[in-house]
């Protein structure tokens, strides 16, 4: 009798959801998105502000540790200190990979990703699609997880 390929299910065809499509799709397995709303119907479209990685492009001498502190201080402290920490270290990584896979964000005269305060930021860390962040977001990971959907994965 053949080996069945399973099926990941991934329930929510937001941000998280196609994120983890994809994640799952490189790592060569099968993947079901379901979801309430037609993916660019999901609710991340709504974010306008954009995301903060503690990248420095301005040199005002950001780090990731600036980074959490402003993210523990604006959650007055409540939030799991050891999660967020890795959060802010890994936040650089992230928006170059979404600048790599199609996010539209926004760039400066010499074609570099622009950064701005937003927020109660201390630094210039917040990287930005006009004021579709989300919706950008959103495009390019469904963009990327149908290119998968091409190759009979999703």
């Amino acid at each position: 009798m053949p080996k069945r390929k399973k099926k990941i299910i991934v329930i929510g065809g937001g941000l998280t959801g196609l994120s983890l499509a994809m994640k799952i799709c490189e790592r060569n397995a099968e993947v079901v998105v379901v979801s309430y709303q037609s993916l660019k119907r999901s609710h991340s479209v709504c974010a306008q502000g954009g995301i903060n990685a503690a990248i420095d492009a301005r040199n005002e001498g950001d780090s990731p540790e600036n980074h959490f502190y402003d993210t523990i201080k604006g959650g007055d402290f409540l939030a799991h200190q050891p999660l967020v920490r890795d959060m802010c270290y890994q936040a650089p990584a992230i928006i170059h990979l979404l600048d790599r896979i199609g996010v539209a964000f926004n760039r400066t005269g010499e074609g570099h990703l622009e950064f701005r305060r937003f927020g109660g930021t201390l630094y210039s860390r917040t990287a930005f699609a006009g004021a579709t962040t989300g919706q950008q977001l959103v495009y390019a990971l469904d963009e990327q997880v149908r290119r998968f959907q091409h190759d009979g994965a999703v």
